[in-house]
């Protein structure tokens, strides 16, 4: 075999071949239409400028959103169905896998911008396309399960044969992914009939009011197929090719030269070519070669690569089609792409078997399983959570099941015995009246206290999850440098100097794990005791100078200076050395880690008339906004969630403060950066 890199330098130069050239002819032409927008009062004449903005910047989200947004604007003030249609659909499907509740916002102008029974339909499209897109960005069922929810809970007023629709297409969709994710494969048949019903009853609509809908659940129903290996798959996708062409006709308002309509066709191209004995080798090819044609014309290396490496494969040429996988890895590593590539490494695995490759073969299982292991182990671990919370759920559903069945019977049995005693004993009626207005209160304060309850056994469960993944992540990071460096210490062929630096790369992640699980037993220690710490003579301005002398020697950024501010003085006072020592060396470990140059200042003051020791942490960081000053001191709260630490941090240090008579906050009037003060009674 060649070499890597012969294999995908064909690729690299594509690249360089297809790299735009015409920009700065865009460019002017934008500037032009730019120039016409002060001119024109006409809301048709501005929709369709900031229309053909948005075609010449489609390869821009930003940009691209900005001008549809306005163009659905200017429609909806001209009158323009069309354009508004155009502008949402467009709209939902940028943002439906990137951004939710600004997907939801549109779905909401569409509710109010386009009502009536005449436009339900396209509406419905727009909330079945928002939750398939995130149902297969996010790979969860929950948000097609809550959509049905909402559906079934309305079912009892009768559903609007809309619907009804969306009922069918939400179903079919619920037992696609559901069997996917379970890998129960021979179910997936199962969610055909759900799709076909809500095309079968699209069907009584005119085309333009069902186009969208029907369009959708012909690319639905031509994924079952594929995965079902259904013969009807190729009829399918060309329905969906020619609903396509259809809205697309259907716009013969004005001129759009830069509006791309091929992508579509592209990806509907490589999907017949995927279908592989479903259709014959000649259909195949005069697929893939419509399918490459628009791809060269747009460059897509990702596309010509993808569906060349599946052509060859199908035409039995198992050469090309191994270079062509290596190619489209070599672009997916390139553009960073995120593509599981472990179906990928398995097909080339198979094709080096059958060129007898044997050696490449076998590196390519390998990489296939790893990429395999990783997968499963992120899924594990949503799956678990998923479940965690699930199983939680159901348990305080069943405890209120049972505190409700409790209460029926006690208010059961209470009704008996009054209407006995009423009955029985009528000069005790003003008595068991009393009583039975005290039990309805206990009963009341009983459900309170069941709400209050559930309410804190949720927030806790929240915040347990969310410190398990937190923590997950801090310890799994320093364990994999220890395994990954001991590992090369281990090898042989390194230098000294290499084997010094692994060493101390194993010492610096073994002192960050060390440093957290101190953290974590000092914190439940803390919290399981409410005893009071005990105290005895400390100079804690030394203890200051010593510990930001320390900090300063750990710190490997020459930009951040460190200064003691105490004017040289002694601040002898009764408190506990050790858990002091915690909370100042947890307060300069946030500041260094959120200083990227400036100062660091600890200072220390002891004000004799008030018998206060003032401590202060001040930095030129990024600072604290003014709404999460107080909220960082809880458990689990993170500024920067990208920044390493489980967030328990200063919930630890206002602990101990508190324990010690004090009280830990951040000075608001302090503008450069953040500064955490700490004032200490004695």
């Amino acid at each position: 075999m060649r070499p890597f890199f012969l294999r995908t330098l064909p690729g690299l130069l594509l690249l360089a071949l297809y790299t735009p050239i015409s920009a700065p002819a865009a460019s002017g032409t934008a500037d032009s239409l730019l120039n016409l927008l002060p001119q024109s009062s006409d809301a048709a004449a501005r929709h369709q400028i900031y229309v053909r903005l948005a075609d010449m910047h489609a390869d821009s989200l930003a940009l691209a959103a900005t001008y549809w947004e306005k163009a659905l604007g200017e429609a909806h003030r001209a009158g323009d169905t069309y354009g508004c249609k155009d502008a949402l659909d467009i709209l939902v499907r940028k943002f439906a896998g990137r951004d939710t509740l600004r997907t939801q916002r549109f779905i909401r102008q569409a509710d109010s911008l386009l009502p009536g029974r005449e436009h339900a339909l396209f509406r419905a499209s727009l909330r079945a396309y928002c939750i398939w897109k995130q149902m297969s960005s996010n790979n969860s069922i929950e948000t097609v399960a809550r959509e049905l929810t909402k559906l079934k809970q309305r079912s009892g007023d009768g559903l609007t044969p809309e619907e009804q629709i969306e009922w069918e297409f939400l179903t079919g969709l619920s037992t696609d992914f559901c069997s996917m994710a379970a890998e129960a494969y021979d179910n997936i048949h199962a969610a055909i009939p759900y799709v076909e019903q809500a095309l079968q009853k699209l069907g009584k609509y005119p085309q333009e009011q069902r186009l969208h809908f029907e369009k959708l659940c012909h690319d639905e129903l031509s994924d079952l197929y594929m995965l079902t290996h259904d013969k009807r798959a190729a009829a399918e996708i060309e329905k969906c090719i020619a609903l396509h062409r259809k809205w697309l006709a259907m716009d013969k308002r004005f001129d759009r030269p830069d509006r791309d309509t091929t992508t579509y066709l592209m990806h509907a191209y490589a999907k017949m070519v995927f279908l592989r004995d479903l259709i014959s080798k000649e259909k195949a090819t005069e697929y893939y070669e419509k399918c490459m044609r628009l791809a060269r014309a747009k460059g897509d290396l990702g596309e010509i690569y993808s569906t060349s490496a599946r052509y060859y494969q199908h035409m039995g040429d198992k050469q090309r089609a191994v270079t062509y996988i290596d190619s489209a890895i070599a672009n997916y590593k390139l553009t960073g792409q995120k593509v599981d590539l472990a179906p990928i490494y398995a097909t080339q695995s198979y094709l080096y078997e059958e060129m007898g490759d044997y050696k490449n073969a076998l590196g390519a299982v390998r990489n296939a399983n790893l990429h395999r292991f990783d997968n499963r182990i992120e899924k594990a671990q949503s799956n678990l959570a998923e479940m965690q919370a699930l199983f939680n759920v159901n348990q305080l559903e069943l405890e209120k099941t049972q505190l409700d069945n409790r209460n029926k019977f006690v208010m059961l049995v209470t009704g008996g015995i009054v209407l006995l005693l009423l009955v029985g004993w009528s000069t005790y009626q003003h008595i068991m009246v009393r009583r039975l207005k005290q039990t309805r209160r206990q009963l009341l304060a009983a459900n309170e206290e069941v709400s209050r309850q559930s309410r804190r056994a949720m927030e806790s469960e929240k915040m347990k999850t969310a410190f398990i993944n937190s923590i997950c992540h801090e310890i799994r990071t320093p364990l994999n440098a220890i395994s990954g460096f001991s590992e090369l210490l281990l090898e042989e062929g390194h230098d000294e100097q290499a084997r010094s630096g692994f060493r101390k790369e194993i010492w610096a992640n073994t002192t960050a794990l060390t440093r957290q699980l101190e953290n974590m037993l000092e914190l439940s220690k803390l919290v399981s005791t409410e005893e009071p710490l005990p105290c005895v003579e400390t100079d804690v301005c030394a203890l200051c100078r010593e510990r930001l002398l320390l900090q300063k020697g750990l710190s490997d950024n020459p930009s951040v200076a460190y200064i003691m501010d105490d004017k040289g003085g002694g601040c002898t006072v009764p408190t506990n050395p050790f858990y002091l020592t915690r909370v100042i060396d947890n307060l300069l470990q946030n500041a260094a880690k959120f200083t990227a140059a400036g100062s660091i200042t600890l200072a220390c003051r002891n004000d004799e008339r008030q018998r206060t020791l003032h401590i202060s942490v001040s930095d030129t960081g990024i600072g604290i906004p003014p709404e999460k000053q107080e909220w960082v001191f809880d458990r689990f709260t993170k500024v920067d969630p990208f920044k390493p630490g489980s967030g328990i941090g200063l919930y630890l240090c206002r602990l101990i403060v508190t324990r010690l008579g004090g009280e830990i906050r951040i000075c608001p009037e302090y503008s450069e950066g953040c500064c955490i003060l700490i004032t200490l009674p004695y």
